[in-house]
């Protein structure tokens, strides 16, 4: 077997093959014998038929197996040969196939990025330290109180702040055509947390049996896209009104929402989880940061069909929540980082490789541990979840990369300034 192999631009290799005529000639025989052995040709028992009929009578089946089976083979061989490791399908083409003769076809594919990491020691980083402050504390506690709040049912007019219960109809013009839809017994907060200002302005005021029609125009950066910049016409009619009455702020209202005998304990316990938050999130912080200069230091072409692939992931998962998304300005949008997320991929397993990283079994059963306390799972239920080779794999990349960063943190000169 000859192959030739010609690198192209970034990691896009070609790879000329020939086969012997002498390999292909078996490939036909193995092949014809097997057709012959399960042969049903109309004069002849099954399998009985002479192998020149079979020839005769299968030709273009048995041609097209033996050319499918002989480029499988050939690039396989080829792979072994050369030791490229190929990302994705190979693109086959320039096939020259006859009986007899050689079989000669070129097969294009691109590789995994050949890379040694430098610079990635020592790396001069800003930890942003915040402290925490008595309004984050406060804020906490009023969300608690909210969350305890009990609902009464009222006979007045809905207010800022009151929970109403709704039917209602919208109304909307999507790709020239108008779209309706209609929603029953829908829970409302009355507050500019959860609502548009227009959309309360309009519900504030009305009483139980009331009905009322409006139309609001969202702004264009709405989250919804397929609501952005729209104009909507709705028709509400009230239902319910409840009133929200929040608990005293006293000693029983801290041991209502847990282990606490006093207001002071439950205070001090919130302002002790708002600094562990914000610690965990000046170490994503930190973490991000050095990955990104490492990638800086370390930058590198990207295959085309590693992009591609990633793109169209982030495409279905938008579509899925926003079928009306633009597809070309979703790919636009994530292309910058999906390629340092790429790069830093293959950076953190050449780290790895280079520090001679490994993983146990005792690192899987940790993060499969935490798993199950996460999302409250039985351990064996989070083992069977993740039991899946996409998920194993997911799992061990993602523990080498914790023990990349770990280990690079480390060695990193951190500098701390107040946020």
């Amino acid at each position: 077997m000859k192959i030739n192999v010609t690198n192209q631009d970034g990691w896009k290799r070609v790879l000329d093959i020939e086969l012997p005529k002498d390999k292909v000639a078996a490939e036909f025989d193995s092949t014809y014998k097997k057709y012959q052995s399960k042969a049903k040709i109309s004069g002849f028992r099954p399998g009985k038929a002479p192998l020149e009929v079979v020839k005769s009578h299968y030709k273009d089946q048995i041609f097209g197996d033996v050319l499918e089976s002989l480029l499988v083979q050939g690039y396989q061989e080829a792979l072994d040969q050369t030791q490229l490791r190929p990302i994705g399908s190979p693109v086959v083409k320039d096939i020259q196939f006859e009986p007899g003769l050689p079989l000669k076809f070129t097969a294009e594919v691109e590789v995994q990025p050949e890379i040694t990491v430098k610079d990635y020691k020592a790396i001069p980083l800003v930890k942003k330290v915040e402290e925490v402050k008595d309004e984050q504390v406060d804020q906490t506690i009023e969300y608690l109180r909210e969350k305890n709040a009990e609902l009464r049912p009222v006979e007045r007019e809905a207010r800022e702040k009151d929970i109403v219960i709704v039917d209602f109809e919208e109304s909307y013009t999507e790709k020239n055509q108008i779209k309706k839809e209609k929603f029953e017994n829908q829970m409302l907060e009355l507050s500019e947390k959860t609502l548009l200002k227009d959309f309360l302005t309009n519900l504030a005021g009305l009483k139980i049996g009331e009905e009322k029609s409006f139309e609001i125009t969202y702004p264009d950066s709405y989250p919804n896209p397929g609501l952005a910049g729209q104009k909507v016409s709705y028709k509400v009619k009230v239902k319910e009104i409840k009133e929200k009455i929040l608990p005293f702020l006293n000693d029983d209202f801290a041991k209502s929402v847990g282990n606490f005998q006093t207001l002071l304990e439950l205070r001090l316990k919130v302002r002790e989880n708002i600094q562990k938050s914000l610690e965990q999130e000046a170490e994503k912080e930190l973490k991000n940061q050095l990955a990104a200069k490492i990638v800086e230091k370390n930058d590198f072409s990207v295959p085309g069909v590693m992009l591609n692939s990633y793109l169209d992931y982030v495409v279905q998962e938008v579509k899925r929540r926003h079928p009306e998304a633009d597809e070309k300005e979703i790919r636009e949008r994530n292309k910058a980082g999906g390629l340092a997320r790429i790069k830093w991929e293959f950076i953190f397993h050449q780290i790895a490789k280079q520090e001679k990283i490994q993983i146990s079994q005792a690192d899987i059963d940790e993060r499969i541990k935490q798993f199950a306390s996460a999302y409250n799972l039985p351990e064996d239920q989070a083992r069977q979840y993740l039991s899946s080779e996409k998920r194993i794999r997911d799992l061990q990349d993602s523990i080498i990369e914790e023990k990349v960063l770990d280990l690079l943190l480390k060695e990193a000169k951190i500098k701390e300034e107040k946020k």
